[in-house]
């Protein structure tokens, strides 16, 4: 048995009995077992239990045998002398805080069928281990999951646009462009295109944003994709465009090597991604503001309507002609650009700054978006758990990906309703 499980069993109140005698002969009762504490520190906190006439309120430590609490050096960290109370299934060792006091230790029991339950649960060979038993939750459930993995999925990126605003003295317009460039190299190449955007200073940008042609120079030369071997004129003109900017700025270019072409369709090579980013902040060289008042799929698709410039209509990469066809966003790239830029920043701006509106209206975006379709909304729906729009897919890519892969079962609002409503027959 796990630590992980009989944190289960007590934040359920899965236990037998709430009332207990101490080794003192004082009376204990549990009033609330507290909240889950997922960060560092102890268990629970604002557990609240009853000695005798007294109410303690304070935080919980629960080991499988109370002499953890010296293996995980709890005895002599500070930060756990605030624990009222240690919940343990084998009480061999009294537990002592760092201040020498001795902490209130309970043994507890449970239905042992939780237990089997939960390790022939366990024992799925399937990624989603639930995937036999959904048809059987309360669609209920899976609605209120849903809203906590979206909310959960937000609060994630939030935390890495805060992350990223740390280092670059909270200027949110840096971030956003750097944000804009992960989003445009999609999975394949949002790191390269993360170092091209750090590469320049934003100033730099903005600056040559007003001419297209020397800022398409500026991109594809700090990509790398600019030499002096050039047949055609465009790609020539651009090197040498770009070799004064270069000079100008003070820019070293970032590998070459960096970028990734195998395996991808050519519309996603990442010249073109590269060309259609600077038509974009051609367009908009300062476009945090407008992003936070888009609202509407109208605002939307007008604010992502970019082409990449002619040169483009034959090419998909440089000095290489090809088939006839305008590089032109498409659809279902605005949608995927606007789950990947315009929602997490607009989320987070309103996180950060504590103004829901913008909260708010992310969210109302996404509900008001299809579903995206890729391999994991795939798979959810061949177990039968259909996303009817964005909000939906994207908390059934956060469910599996961070809940699912690791295995995180107990954590889960379907496991409780397998393990308490006797959806698994044991």
């Amino acid at each position: 048995m796990s630590e992980d499980f009989l944190h289960f069993i007590w934040q359920h109140h899965l236990f037998d009995k709430t009332s207990y005698t101490l080794p003192s002969g004082e009376s204990l009762e549990i009033l609330s077992p507290g909240i889950r504490n997922y960060d560092e520190g102890p268990d629970f906190y604002n557990t609240r239990i009853k000695i005798e006439n007294t109410i303690w309120v304070g935080n919980c430590e629960i080991h499988l045998n109370s002499s953890d609490w010296y293996n995980h050096q709890h005895h002599i960290n500070p930060f756990f002398d605030n624990v009222i109370l240690h919940v343990v299934l084998n009480n061999d060792k009294a537990a002592v805080n760092s201040k020498g006091l001795i902490i209130p230790t309970i043994e507890i029991s449970f239905n042992k069928e939780l237990l089997e339950t939960y390790l022939k649960y366990s024992e799925s060979k399937s990624d989603i281990k639930c995937s036999e038993h959904l048809g059987k939750i309360d669609p209920i459930i899976i609605t209120s999951l849903l809203s906590k993995m979206i909310a959960e999925r937000l609060i994630q990126r939030s935390e890495a646009i805060r992350q990223m605003l740390e280092t670059n003295h909270y200027d949110w317009e840096t971030c956003a462009i750097i944000w804009l460039g992960k989003a445009f190299g999609f999975k394949t190449n949002d790191t390269p295109f993360e170092m091209l955007l750090r590469s320049i200073p934003l100033s730099v940008i903005q600056r040559t944003a007003q001419n297209l042609h020397s800022l398409e120079a500026l991109l594809l030369g700090q990509a790398g994709f600019l030499h002096h071997n050039f047949k055609e004129d465009y790609p020539q003109k651009l090197f040498s465009e770009y070799r004064f900017l270069s000079h100008k700025y003070k820019l070293n270019p970032i590998n070459n090597h960096l970028w990734r072409k195998m395996r991808i369709r050519p519309s996603n090579f990442p010249e073109i991604r590269i060309a259609q980013l600077a038509a974009f902040l051609n367009k908009y060289p300062s476009f945090f503001r407008q992003l936070l008042e888009t609202e509407s799929k109208e605002q939307i698709y007008r604010f992502f309507d970019i082409t990449a410039s002619t040169y483009w209509d034959n090419h998909y990469q440089l000095d290489k002609p090809g088939r006839p066809f305008a590089k032109k966003l498409s659809t279902e790239t605005i949608k995927l650009l606007t789950i990947n830029i315009l929602v997490p920043l607009m989320f987070a701006y309103g996180h950060e700054k504590n103004i829901d509106r913008y909260k708010e209206q992310a969210i109302r975006i996404l509900e008001e978006m299809s579903s995206e379709q890729n391999g994991i909304i795939r798979k959810w729906e061949h177990l039968g758990l259909s996303s009817r729009n964005a909000s939906e897919s994207q908390a059934l890519i956060q469910l599996y990906n961070m809940h699912c892969l690791k295995q995180q079962c107990l954590k889960c609002d379907i496991m409780y309703q397998i393990m308490t409503k006797k959806i698994y027959a044991v």
